[in-house]
């Protein structure tokens, strides 16, 4: 009698460490599918690249958005590089790079709209015009990469845009 108690204790014990390694897989697995929908939906926006005279050059300031459709709420902001190209024709030149990182890595809420700035200064005599101002308006290409993070991992995602930047 006090056997079969023990043995029915011991296979209870066993199934219910059957059902929570099965409850922690499903949400693994759940948790998975999200991070891999939000890194295919995330929206990454450039809303402004403005330019003006300062004391070395040029500077540009940077204005962009991020925004997460899904329902995936661990996919955390982790940084920004950008490196800036001057488009003139079918040639490029690079101007520069700089980056943003929030304090701390941000969750993307569902939804959620979040806008940051940057600025980058760029040095050099041949953007500024004759009259000694910086042309109104400049063709970039702007190089991204943004880094995310999450639970299960880390990841980047590398972008292209081209755009211009106005004098202000």
């Amino acid at each position: 009698m006090e056997r079969e108690k023990k043995l029915r204790y011991l296979g209870l014990l066993f199934w219910a460490a059957v059902l929570v390694s099965l409850a922690l897989t499903l949400s693994n697995y759940t948790n998975y599918l999200g991070l891999l929908e939000s890194m295919n939906e995330v929206v990454f926006s450039i809303d402004e690249i403005t330019h003006r005279l300062d004391d070395s050059g040029v500077e540009f300031t940077i204005s962009f958005s991020l925004v997460n459709p899904t329902s995936y709420e661990q996919l955390k902001f982790s940084s920004l590089q950008c490196q800036l190209y001057m488009v003139e024709g079918d040639q490029e030149r690079f101007l520069g790079a700089t980056g943003y990182a929030p304090p701390v890595d941000v969750p993307l809420h569902s939804d959620e709209v979040r806008s940051y700035s940057m600025a980058l200064s760029v040095s050099g005599n041949d953007l500024i015009q004759p009259d000694g101002a910086p042309p109104p308006e400049i063709d970039l290409r702007v190089r991204n990469v943004l880094h995310f993070s999450t639970p299960i991992r880390r990841f980047y995602q590398n972008m292209n845009i081209n755009t211009q930047s106005q004098a202000r």
